[in-house]
């Protein structure tokens, strides 16, 4: 039996469908229609399956929901009355006190009409896959959508009165320059969201431009991407937005409250095929099959998800120092050492040294420069951890 306290966690769903397949995309998605009614038998019975689940092993402990995250895929590409049953099913056999409930969306399926049901029902937040307002690089990164699509859909939020939504960009795609990111940024700023979300391109195995890209010269350039970074960083923390992750900024008191919990190393649910749940110790993942996921629950009547490790204190330590640093509140070093590890003092002072960390006795966090280099910050602490003695 797991011993652990009472839990709110993070509630995330995986809509694994697309319109069509990204090239830098290595979630788990597909090119296909979804077939809502089939999608959401087998999410009403993955449900029932955690329900029984923490009844058996957390009895009497009481488990709930704060946040809810619907992530793809597409998520945009299902009707309002799919999450509204989804919803209630939850509702069912959890207690939901959500704070926050996100729908990513895509411009080109975001309609007005889905925007106001997604908001009659419940959703109080948009991610919207933006990517870049330029069609060069809507081009190079093969997005179903183009720069009017993109408007429409902004509009569309506005419409449907969601005052907390985020526009999500990537920079650093191929034949992008100072003056096409400026661009983006411009046109962000005179749009006013309250939140901003800027992710590098990154080349993940697998998928077809890492198979392209990786043998080749690399067109991502470690001084073009910090060039690039910088600009977005200095020019939307002067424009009132706060840098209170790696990768995204935000108005005051409009963070993600859901990706906060990732970032600490929280614990969260994962329902749909290849979505990863965190209890305690354990990390569970389902099955990155749609069809086994689907065998598994509606024909076997069995969990689609494998416990993927149980991770002793060290690799939490090392989790929370990966994390952490990706915020600018840091890493909680009372935490690790409750933990049983800390960071070797001469490492801290060796990193204070070069302006890649700052510290005191409670936190340690990244200095600007060392933003810019926050794996290899990473790498060498991880190399520098001691048990208590």
């Amino acid at each position: 039996m797991l011993i652990l306290k009472d839990m709110q966690l993070g509630l995330y769903i995986h809509i694994p469908f697309c319109k069509s397949k990204c090239p830098y995309c290595d979630f788990y998605s597909l090119p296909i229609e979804p077939k809502e009614d089939l999608y959401l038998q087998a999410l009403y019975r993955e449900i029932e399956i955690w329900a029984d689940f923490f009844e058996k092993n957390y009895s009497p402990l009481k488990i709930s929901f704060k946040t809810l995250y619907v992530g793809g895929g597409t998520p945009s590409l299902m009707s309002p009355l799919f999450y509204e049953k989804l919803i209630q099913k939850i509702s069912k056999h959890f207690d939901c006190f959500f704070e926050e409930l996100t729908l990513e969306a895509n411009p080109e399926s975001l309609t007005l009409d889905k925007a106001k049901g997604y908001r009659a029902i419940g959703f109080n937040r948009i991610s919207l896959g933006i990517q870049t307002f330029q069609p060069k690089g809507l081009k190079f990164l093969k997005r179903g959508h183009n720069v009017e699509d993109s408007f429409k859909a902004i509009e569309n939020i506005v419409k449907a009165n969601f005052e907390n939504f985020s526009l999500d960009y990537i920079y650093g795609w191929f034949g992008q320059g100072v003056k096409s990111l400026k661009k983006d940024l411009e046109r962000a700023l005179e749009i006013n969201p309250p939140h901003l979300s800027f992710y590098e391109l990154t080349l993940y195995p697998k998928t077809p431009f890492y198979e392209k890209y990786t043998l080749k010269a690399n067109f991502l350039r470690d001084d073009r991407l910090i060039q690039l970074s910088k600009i977005i960083r200095d020019t939307l923390q002067s424009s009132g937005y706060r840098h209170y992750e790696i990768s995204n900024f935000s108005k005051k008191g409009f963070e993600c409250k859901h990706n906060l919990g990732y970032w600490k190393v929280e614990p969260y649910l994962g329902l749909g095929p290849g979505a990863v749940s965190r209890l305690g110790n354990l990390r569970f993942q389902n099955i990155e099959d749609l069809e086994v996921y689907y065998q598994a629950l509606l024909k076997k009547n069995k969990p689609a998800y494998l416990i993927l490790e149980n991770l002793d204190n060290k690799e939490i330590v090392k989790e929370k120092i990966f994390m952490g640093l990706r915020m600018s509140e840091g890493v909680n070093l009372l935490e690790l050492s409750a933990l049983g590890y800390e960071i070797k003092r001469e490492a801290l002072f060796y990193l204070k040294k070069e302006k890649l960390i700052d510290f005191d006795e409670e936190s340690l966090f990244l200095s600007e420069k060392g933003s810019f280099l926050h794996n290899q910050v990473v790498k060498f602490l991880w190399e520098h951890l001691e048990r208590k003695k």
